[in-house]
């Protein structure tokens, strides 16, 4: 043990032990900090970190933070002739702490701000300064400091010109706002890659939040191939696989893929708690369960021969439609999310005559009348009172969606079933308005456009059969509405 490194020691237990429970005495503190414990700091990080550095350093970019002493300390080390600092608005104060320590020349040094979030604005700085000093040979670029924008440009700047990427690490006193004395070190970084790939990374968490699972895929799956040593972009690029395919309704590559990323984070989460999507794995596991439902009940040869299968498991269906209509929705695709909501209205419908033995490709009436005339009178009672709509000479086997509802009223059905007798067509005439609202838009059977106000009108109608419908059939909205909705990735 060094004596420097004892008398830092001291000095820093002192400082540790100082009473900073006002404005005045953490002053106080701060004073002491610069100037007993910073010299100290200084010559002990020379000290240990002098061998690192091989030759003359012609010149030296540094980014500047919250922290100036990061800043102190590369160049107190590395001895650099010309010297550019980038700060931002709340970085500049600092700048006067980083002259006082280091004893730059006005000729040695050049000071400019920033914008930092713009990597690129910063990158064509640190290129025009370099071009102006007559292009240094042995130029380092000092990251520590400042946004991970701001590193990333750093390290993109570097690379462009030859530069040598160093950071200084150490553990930093979150209470105190300080890195612990003595315990910072001079690193070196052999590919800028793994800087500015968190760039990167954000860019590719911003567009998956956005539901651009298209464009996150690709920036993760590149991710996966430059930056080794772990599984975080691997599961990542298969959930953005996954929801593309989801969201497509492609259900086999879905499952295929929501696979792998479970499997990642079950196996990865175990060994590190904080790994990525770990805090989702039961959200995870629920869609990986309803993923499987609907690939069987879209893709399987059983429901191809069975619909019960299919009505027997209605509830996600459902859900996976309407989570679907939601994201479209925010996407303000009303057209596309009206399409969606529709088909509920439908599903609704062909579930309850399902309930009596009714297919509605082709329907049985015998299984809601034994005389399919009373049937069709009742139905017709209603329709007397439809505006627009004319009597049935009979009943079509292919029941369409209004149709369906009239015979469902016609029936007294509980999904139509009116709180006074005879006001059953007050409810279909409102779900038909809404409906031709819907068969006018352009992708249906009109020239119109769904406005966001008839969208919310149409919205409020199929809830409302669809809230019924799972109060009716007790089934779980709340948990396969959940296990539908796609997770987002916190950063």
């Amino acid at each position: 043990m060094s004596d420097i490194y004892v008398k830092m020691k001291e000095k820093r237990d002192i400082w540790y032990a100082m009473d900073r429970s006002s404005n005045e005495q953490r002053m106080l503190a701060e004073q002491y900090y610069k100037a007993e414990l910073m010299p100290l700091i200084i010559e002990y990080f020379i000290q240990e970190n002098a061998k690192k550095v091989t030759g003359n350093c012609d010149a030296m970019v540094l980014t500047l933070g919250t922290s100036y002493e990061p800043l102190v300390l590369s160049i107190a080390v590395l001895k650099p002739e010309k010297v550019l600092i980038l700060y931002t608005d709340k970085s500049h104060h600092l700048l006067d702490e980083v002259i006082e320590f280091t004893k730059l020349k006005p000729s040695q040094y050049i000071a400019t701000d920033v914008d930092a979030e713009n990597p690129l604005q910063l990158y064509q700085k640190i290129k025009d300064i370099y071009e102006k000093w007559g292009r240094p040979k042995n130029i380092y670029v000092d990251f520590t400091g400042g946004t991970k924008s701001m590193a990333a440009g750093c390290a993109m700047a570097g690379s462009a010109i030859g530069a040598k990427l160093i950071y200084v690490a150490g553990n930093f006193l979150t209470d105190l706002r300080k890195p612990e004395p003595g315990s910072e070190k001079l690193c070196h970084i052999d590919d800028p890659y793994t800087v500015f790939g968190d760039l990167e990374r954000e860019q590719a968490i911003s567009l998956f939040n956005k539901m651009d699972y298209v464009s996150a895929y690709r920036i993760f799956e590149e991710l996966e191939q430059r930056v080794p040593g772990t599984k975080e972009y691997s599961a990542l690029k298969y959930i953005s696989k996954a929801y593309n395919a989801w969201d497509s309704l492609d259900i086999i590559d879905a499952a295929e893929n929501l696979s792998k990323c479970y499997e990642i984070v079950v196996t990865e989460g175990k060994i590190e708690r904080s790994f990525i999507l770990n805090s989702h794995i039961e959200k995870l596991e629920k869609q990986l369960k309803a993923i499987k439902m609907l690939e069987k009940i879209h893709c399987s040869e059983e429901a191809a021969k069975d619909k019960s299968v299919i009505f027997n498991n209605i509830g996600y269906l459902i859900a996976n439609l309407y989570q679907n209509a939601m994201r479209r929705e925010k996407q303000e695709k009303y057209e596309m999310a009206s399409l969606l909501l529709y088909r509920i209205l439908e599903i609704v419908e062909q579930k309850r005559l399902w309930n009596y033995g009714v297919d509605t490709s082709d329907a049985d009436f015998t299984k809601l009348c034994e005389n399919e005339k009373v049937l069709l009178e009742n139905a017709n009672k209603i329709i007397r009172n439809i505006k627009g709509f004319t009597e049935w000479k009979q009943l079509d086997k292919k029941i369409s969606l209004l149709a369906g509802y009239i015979i469902l009223a016609a029936v007294g059905d509980e999904i139509i079933k009116a709180k006074k007798p005879g006001k059953e067509t007050d409810s279909i005439n409102r779900l038909r308005s809404k409906v031709d609202a819907r068969n006018n838009s352009i992708f249906a059977h009109g020239y119109e456009f769904i406005s966001k106000e008839k969208y919310g009108e149409f919205k409020k109608v199929v809830e409302d059969y669809m809230n019924l419908l799972c109060s009716i059939e007790g089934i779980d909205k709340e948990e396969l509405f959940d296990a539908c909705e796609f997770v987002k990735i916190s950063t």
